[in-house]
């Protein structure tokens, strides 16, 4: 069996619905998402898949959609969307002091991955998931959008990894079916 695994670092803030400790605030990390592919046998150019479409179909998305916003399920975002709204337009218009413009909005995900989208209240980027993004769901998300896109009758997805922290020790969460 071949084996390869690609990731990619992504920082974005989370909150997590109903926790008894402090991951009911909203707080960030840098986010390490990977994937593993595997084959009994090589393409004919040797890959079990080229690492170059594996970033173009899944880990790219992923960053487009996660980078730099505020994760959150959809109940907590059908709930806060007007707070974040009006929170979002005061911080976006802290750039009229500074930059004397409000900018442009942050680059985010057109249309929908494995279903999460982004949405910008105010102007701050959400990712909004069907479910509280926990490392664990996260990770299940990952391997399912990896599987719409790579997995075919030579390729499937072995696992998917979301290390949620790096530093000072190794945190992560693993999904293998």
């Amino acid at each position: 069996m071949y084996r390869v695994t690609s990731g990619i670092h992504i920082h974005f803030g989370h909150h997590v619905r109903g926790h008894a400790g402090p991951c009911i605030s909203l707080h960030g990390h840098t986010w390490l998402f990977q994937v593993t592919l595997e084959s009994k046998e090589l393409d004919n150019q040797g890959f079990v898949a080229d690492f170059d479409v594996l970033f173009e179909k899944v880990l790219t998305p992923c960053h487009q959609l996660l980078d730099h916003s505020l994760a959150l399920g959809a109940k907590s975002f059908e709930e806060t969307e007007k707070p974040l709204a009006q929170m979002g337009e005061s911080l976006v218009g802290s750039r009229m002091e500074f930059c004397g413009n409000l900018g442009q909005r942050q680059a985010g995900l057109e249309g929908e991955l494995a279903g999460a989208r982004n949405v910008w209240p105010g102007g701050i980027k959400v990712s909004v998931f069907p479910f509280t993004p926990t490392s664990e769901r996260l990770a299940e998300w990952l391997y399912n959008a990896t599987s719409q896109s790579m997995s075919d009758d030579r390729v499937r997805v072995s696992k998917a990894r979301v290390y949620e922290t790096l530093h000072p020790v190794e945190s992560y969460a693993d999904y293998i079916p």
